[in-house]
């Protein structure tokens, strides 16, 4: 049998040694934490009124604008005790008062004492006071929280709260930099809660009648994971959300500078912003407004809708722009009618707008109406040219589909694709140009117009096909026949171009038209600009070239005149029509 006494290893020892210090550090830590609990509860507590001017010191050092407290009680409720402060108020850098607190609660828990703050401060009818000097410097409560202030470290206590809480305050906003009188809040209810690189807040508030009703703002931030400070709101991305059940959205004129005028109009809105580094970078609206109407431009007209009821986004990009629309409905104060389509615009501007790639952009669309677009546009700052071509061709119909692609700039397209489908299409014709100088015996051939005509298109820069048809409708055709007006009850063609260089060609085929006058009228047509000449130094592709074949099956023969060109002589044309009386 083996007497020799066990030696105990070197690890085994280790631990021993580790497990006492353990337990004389975990024995230090409740003494520490007892004497600390009974210095709470056996001194302070009972004193808390004697320290209400450390208080107030410390609190000023800590937020950097003074603090005056009314009074001070505690209240052991618990381990932890919780405090309330009566009468506490803010004061501005000029020393007025600009945030009144009749009573604040705060609730204690060892997380918080660790962190030198509160588990909640509660806030019971609060008064305070927002001001954007002259400087364009938001003051909340005497604090600067501009971008960039001196007084971050107020910002940063706050949203490193666990929950803070108000109720039944009164919010009033001083905007000396517009002059605008004093928009004042009641029964504001606020509620912000701090996490660890999250930040959740929500603003309930009622607004002065005239201008709607109780309305909710939230928002949840996150700030960067490598932040240091919690306040620095800038670095911060997320969501904003404002629910407006009735809003005169009119009166934000005067407290806002949104780039337009808005007149009038009150209704629903519904909001959604997104936001990246403290800025503003796209957003969602849901409308619902009535006798809406703006002014986009110094020298534009009013838009006005009697109703608009959709969605509205856009995003702003490092180099362009991004706008959309969904089941967007309006009704505009001419009476036209926008049918509920869907609308969507992707713009960069290429390396000129800090991108990377050429000019570009992609447009999709459907159930567009062209006549209330025309009135829109025609209120839109899209420059004289723009508002000239729109009245000049004083488009209408229906765009039931619509994709478009093109890089280069808009006046100047480098490549383009686009198809799409347009019903019952009609644009103004526009009469031909009476040429200074040069004799005519008859009227110069105008631009046609038409009514009626349903389009579906494939195109790109280089040419295009087509599938025209006309049911019932109308051609113009200026300076073609004597009378202009061409009734079609049937016409379909197909069309083909292409563009190359200054040389551009059309082409008919499958043409089929029926009217009063003609039945199976069946033709072939193809169109060339002529070689350019040089005739007194100018160059001339026009009229051009055309060739033109066609047969008729039926025709009325007392109406044949009707059909002969102004380039024949006026008694011609005069002959043939006393000549065939049938």
């Amino acid at each position: 049998m083996n007497d020799l006494p066990l030696t105990p290893s070197r690890l085994l020892r280790g631990w021993a040694y580790a497990m006492r210090w353990l337990l004389w550090a975990a024995l230090a830590g409740w003494l520490l934490f007892t004497a600390a609990w009974g210095t709470l509860h056996g001194w302070i507590v009972p004193r808390i009124g004697e320290f209400r001017p450390q208080i107030e010191i410390q609190a000023s050092r800590i937020l950097g604008v003074e603090v005056r407290i009314g009074a001070v009680t505690a209240q052991s409720v618990g381990m932890i005790p919780s405090f309330e402060l009566h009468n506490v108020v803010l004061l501005d850098p000029e020393g007025r008062p600009a945030l009144r607190l009749p009573r604040v609660e705060g609730a204690l828990s060892p997380h918080s004492l660790w962190n030198l703050g509160f588990e909640q401060l509660y806030i019971d009818r609060p008064e305070l006071d927002i001001r954007r000097d002259a400087t364009g410097r938001i003051f909340v409560a005497g604090l600067d929280f501009s971008k960039g202030g001196d007084n971050s470290r107020a910002a940063d206590w706050f949203f490193s709260q666990t929950e803070f809480v108000i109720r039944n305050g009164t919010i009033r906003w001083t905007d000396e930099q517009r002059a605008a009188p004093p928009l004042v809040l009641g029964q504001v209810d606020f509620v912000s809660r701090n996490g660890s690189r999250r930040h959740a807040m929500r603003l309930d508030a009622s607004p002065p009648p005239e201008w709607g009703e109780r309305f909710t703002v939230r928002a949840r931030m996150r700030q960067p994971l490598l932040s240091l400070r919690d306040g620095k709101w800038t670095d911060w991305d997320g969501q904003i959300y404002a629910d407006f059940s009735r809003v005169d959205v009119s009166r934000l004129r005067a407290y806002a500078d949104l780039g337009i005028v808005l007149r009038e109009g009150s209704g629903a809105l519904r909001l959604w912003a997104d936001v990246s580094r403290g800025q503003l970078v796209g957003g969602t609206a849901d409308v619902a407004l009535t006798e809406a109407s703006a002014t986009l431009g110094a020298q534009l007209r009013p838009l006005t809708l009697q109703t608009v009821v959709g969605r509205l986004g856009g995003r702003v990009r490092p180099d362009g722009f991004e706008f959309s629309t969904e089941g967007l409905q309006f009704t505009t104060d001419a009476g036209l009618r926008w049918p509920g389509g869907n609308f969507s615009l992707t713009y960069a501007g290429g390396a000129a707008a800090g991108g990377t790639g050429p000019e570009q952009g992609e447009l999709r669309a459907d159930r567009l109406d062209l006549a209330a677009m025309t009135q829109i546009a025609s209120r839109l700052p899209l420059g004289t040219a723009t508002h000239e071509a729109l009245a000049d061709f004083a488009p209408k119909g229906r765009v039931e589909s619509l994709q478009a692609k093109w890089q280069g700039p808009v006046v100047s397209v480098q490549k383009l694709e686009a198809k799409g489908r347009v019903t019952q299409l009609e644009f103004a014709s526009h009469r031909g140009v009476v040429v200074p100088g040069v004799a005519s015996t008859r009227e110069p051939v105008g631009r046609p117009g038409v009514r009626g005509m349903n389009v579906d298109f494939e195109l790109t820069q280089l040419g295009g096909k087509a599938h025209l048809e006309i049911h019932d409708g109308i051609l113009d055709l200026p300076g073609v026949f004597e009378d202009p007006l061409l009734p079609l009850t049937q016409f379909s063609a197909d069309a083909q171009w292409q563009v190359d260089g200054q040389r551009i060609a059309v082409d008919l085929n499958k043409v089929r038209m029926a009217n009063a006058d003609v039945q199976g009228g069946e033709a072939q047509l193809s169109w060339r600009t002529a070689e350019v000449a040089r005739a007194g130094g100018k160059a001339s592709r026009f009229p051009g070239v055309i060739d033109l074949q066609g047969s008729l099956a039926q025709a009325d023969g007392a109406r044949v005149y009707r059909y002969l060109p102004l380039n024949l002589p006026k008694g011609v044309r005069d002959y043939v029509r006393d000549a065939v009386p049938q």
